[in-house]
C-alpha cells in the first residue's frame, strides 16, 4: 500500500515544509514590485524631478534663459508622445524584461550625451532624446512589466504597492541632485544618473522573470473581474480615453501652475507651498487605503471616486473663502484624486481588456497623456491671463466633471 500522501516522506522531514510554496508565490510577486519599485524611483528623478534643480546652472552654462529651458523640456514631452504607442507594441511583442533593459542602456547614453552639450541646440536634442525613450523605462511599461510577471489576477494589488515605492521619487532625487549640482556641478549629476540606469536599472530589468515563464502559474487563475466582450472594446477604450485625458489635463496644469494660481486668487506663496505639502502624503495614504480594498471592488469604482476628488477639490478652490484651511483641503483632496488616478491608468485597461494587447492600449493612453501634459500648462496660464482666476478655475472643474461623466460611461458593468 502506498504512503499517506500527507505524511512525511523521510522521518526527519517536517510536516512544516509545505508552505514553502506560499512563501515562494509571495516572493514571485513582491520581487518584480521591488525590483520595478527601485527602477521607477530613478526613472522618473531622473528623466522628471531632476530638471527643475539643475535648470538654473544648466542654463546659464549654455547661455540661455530658464523659461527657454522649460520650453525645450514640454517640447520634448509633445515629440515623446509619438514614441509611447510604438514602445507599448514592443514590450506586447517582445516582452517587458527586454525592452526596459534597452530602455535603461538608451538613457544611459542619453544623458552621457547631454552632459557634454555646449548649446541650447544639444540641449534640444538630447532632452528629445530622453523623452523618446521615457516610455521604456517609466510607469506603463512597468504596469505592463508587472502584469507580465505575477498575471491578470495578482497584478492590480501589486501595480498599487510598485506604485507606492514610485511615488518616492521626488523625495530622493531633489536633494541628491541638489547635492550633486552643489557639490560638483550639473554635468557630473548627469553622469550619475547614466550611472544608475546603466549599472543598476539596466541589470534590474534583466533579472525580471521571462514572461513565458512568469505567466505559467498565474494563467491557470481566472481574473477577478470578467473582461468587457469584444464588441465593447472601441467604445469603451473612446471613454476611457476621454475620461483620463480629461483628468491629466486638470492634474498637469495644476501641477505646474499650483503657486501662480494660489497668488491669483489671494494666497501668500509661503502658504501655498505649506498647503501643497499636504499633495504628497495625501497620494500616498490614498494608495494604502487602495492597497486594502482592491480585492472587493472594481477599479473603475476608483477611477470615479478619483475624478469625483479632483472636481471637488477645484469646487472647493472656486467657492470656498481664500485661506490657508481652503488651500490644505485643496490639496488633501488633489491629492487623494491624483494618487489614485496614477494607479488606475495602469489596473483599469488591464481588467477591462486583459492581458493581450495590454501594453499596446497603455502606449496610447500614454502618448495621449504626454501631449496633454505638454499642453494642459500653457493652457491654464493661457486662461489665467485672459479670463481670469474665476473663470479659470470653473473651466478647470468642467473639465473634472467631465472626466468623471466621460468614465462613467464606460460600460465596465457589461459582463462577458
Amino acid at each position: 500500500m502506498g504512503r499517506r500522501l500527507d505524511a512525511p516522506q523521510n522521518p526527519g522531514e517536517s510536516p512544516t515544509a509545505a508552505p514553502v510554496p506560499q512563501a515562494a508565490a509571495r516572493w514571485a510577486v513582491w520581487r518584480p514590485v521591488l525590483t520595478l519599485g527601485i527602477t521607477q524611483i530613478i526613472g522618473f528623478g531622473t528623466l522628471y524631478y531632476a530638471f527643475g534643480v539643475m535648470v538654473l546652472p544648466l542654463s546659464a552654462d549654455l547661455g540661455i534663459t530658464p523659461t527657454f529651458a522649460y520650453g525645450v523640456l514640454s517640447a520634448a514631452l509633445l515629440v515623446g508622445s509619438l514614441g509611447a504607442t510604438l514602445a507599448g507594441r514592443m514590450i506586447d511583442r517582445h516582452g517587458a524584461r527586454v525592452m526596459m533593459a534597452a530602455g535603461s542602456a538608451a538613457c544611459g547614453m542619453a544623458f552621457v550625451a547631454m552632459a557634454q552639450i555646449g548649446t541650447a541646440w544639444g540641449l534640444i536634442a538630447t532632452l528629445t532624446l530622453a523623452e523618446l525613450i521615457a516610455p521604456l523605462v517609466l510607469y506603463d511599461a512597468a504596469f505592463a512589466a508587472i502584469a507580465q510577471a505575477v498575471g491578470e489576477r495578482r497584478a492590480r494589488r501589486a501595480i498599487t504597492q510598485m506604485t507606492l515605492l514610485g511615488g518616492f521619487a521626488s523625495t530622493v532625487f531633489w536633494p541628491l541632485t541638489l547635492a550633486l549640482v552643489e557639490t560638483w556641478d550639473w554635468r557630473v549629476a548627469l553622469w550619475v544618473f547614466a550611472g544608475l540606469h546603466v549599472l543598476i536599472c539596466l541589470p534590474l530589468h534583466l533579472s525580471l522573470p521571462r514572461p513565458q515563464r512568469a505567466q505559467t502559474a498565474p494563467s491557470t487563475e481566472p481574473p477577478q473581474f470578467a473582461p468587457l466582450p469584444p464588441a465593447s472594446h472601441p467604445r469603451a477604450m473612446a471613454f476611457l480615453a476621454v475620461g483620463l485625458s480629461l483628468s491629466w489635463a486638470v492634474m498637469a496644469a495644476f501641477s505646474a501652475q499650483w503657486v501662480p494660481v494660489m497668488a491669483a486668487i489671494g494666497l501668500e506663496q509661503t502658504v501655498a507651498v505649506a498647503a501643497g505639502a499636504l499633495m504628497g502624503p495625501a497620494q500616498v495614504i490614498a494608495r494604502v487605503v487602495e492597497m486594502t480594498v482592491a480585492g472587493r471592488r472594481h477599479p473603475m469604482e476608483t477611477a470615479l471616486v478619483a475624478m469625483l476628488c479632483l472636481a471637488a477639490a477645484v469646487a472647493v478652490l472656486a467657492l470656498a473663502p481664500v485661506g490657508a484651511v481652503t488651500a490644505s483641503v485643496f490639496a488633501v483632496l488633489f491629492g487623494i484624486g491624483q494618487g489614485l488616478a496614477t494607479m488606475v491608468r495602469g489596473t483599469v485597461p488591464l481588467v477591462l481588456f486583459g492581458l493581450m494587447g495590454y501594453a499596446t492600449r497603455l502606449g496610447r493612453l500614454a502618448a495621449l497623456r504626454m501631449v496633454v501634459a505638454a499642453l494642459a500648462p500653457f493652457g491654464m496660464a493661457g486662461s489665467m491671463a485672459t479670463l481670469g482666476p474665476a473663470a479659470t478655475l470653473w473651466i478647470a472643474c468642467g473639465l473634472s466633471l467631465a472626466s468623471l461623466v466621460a468614465l462613467w460611461a464606460v460600460p465596465w458593468r457589461v459582463r462577458g
